[in-house]
């Protein structure tokens, strides 16, 4: 069972909506008491800890939360501890979960990670969430596996990448009592970053790969994109037939899979192939690896 009665606790959480999100629950169910944290991405999470450890000292807390973020590769022995509380829904991460040997781990295929954390405090907390924070909950959930069913979910999420600093404290701020709607200035940079949307897909070249994967063909189309990712690899499998969206940013060499549904395909185990990295099996992510630059060579322009 789950517990978040330490005196002295500190967050890791992933710099992303799911994140955030799961940090906000986290202080509902501590009766909205402030909890020190830091956002990090994934591959940045080593140095991060390890900064932080030299400087402060994991044995200072009590519990120590890694909340979203897959730490069994490259992190693995540095987090095994007694007094460090896992938790993640990534499917990359559930198949390693067994690695760790002493730290408490909830590691479970999920929607989100947020869901998860509700899931499990939900069920061990005396605390009651109200209609509005089940809301924000329930929207995040649904952007994070991008099913995308729920009014106000994808501009929830251009919302919370708008801001400016800390963007955790931010969204902590704005939607500490759940979600209300969208403020009429809210409303302006959710229009505006629609018909941004419109121009960076107005402006895209595609490629096409016909990919056969244990005896079935799919179709897989990528294209190169530094902004607007998600929505762009959104189109892509929505518009465009694909069984498989890359998105390759050259800004970052970064890397994105998504995948259209119905599709029986485990996007994790595609990314951490070809691009050393990793995800879920519908959304995935990795880097510009000479394995992918050697895949790519499979891909033609579509006209």
């Amino acid at each position: 069972m789950l517990e978040v009665a330490a005196k002295k606790k500190f967050i890791f959480t992933d710099i992303d909506l799911d994140g955030a999100m799961s940090y906000l629950l986290f202080l509902w169910f501590n009766n909205n008491k402030q909890i020190p944290y830091i956002t990090t991405k994934v591959n940045d999470f080593k140095s991060s800890f390890e900064a932080w450890s030299a400087k402060r000292g994991v044995d200072k807390y009590d519990s120590v939360y890694i909340l979203d973020i897959d730490t069994s590769q490259d992190s693995q022995r540095l987090v095994d501890k007694d007094n460090i509380v896992v938790i993640d829904h990534h499917d990359t991460h559930v198949a390693n979960k067994d690695k760790y040997k002493h730290c408490k781990h909830f590691i479970t295929e999920k929607t989100s990670c947020s869901r998860h954390i509700y899931d499990l405090l939900a069920k061990s907390v005396d605390v009651q969430l109200t209609d509005k924070q089940k809301h924000l909950m329930l929207l995040v959930d649904d952007y994070d596996c991008y099913k995308l069913q729920l009014p106000h979910t994808h501009a929830l999420n251009i919302i919370f990448w708008n801001y400016q600093g800390d963007k955790l404290a931010r969204f902590v701020a704005r939607f500490k009592n759940g979600f209300d709607g969208f403020t009429e200035e809210e409303q302006s940079i959710i229009s505006f970053y629609n018909k941004k949307i419109d121009r960076v897909i107005s402006e895209l070249k595609y490629f096409q790969g016909r990919v056969t994967i244990s005896k079935t063909e799919y179709n897989f189309i990528s294209t190169f994109a530094s902004e607007c990712i998600n929505d762009v690899a959104h189109h892509i499998t929505e518009n465009k037939g694909a069984d498989v969206s890359i998105v390759i940013n050259l800004n970052n060499n970064r890397i994105s899979f998504r995948k259209s549904k119905g599709v029986d395909l485990d996007l994790s185990k595609i990314a951490s192939k070809i691009a050393d990295g990793g995800g879920h099996k519908y959304a995935a992510g990795g880097i510009l690896t000479p394995k992918f630059k050697e895949f790519s060579k499979l891909f033609k322009p579509l006209p």
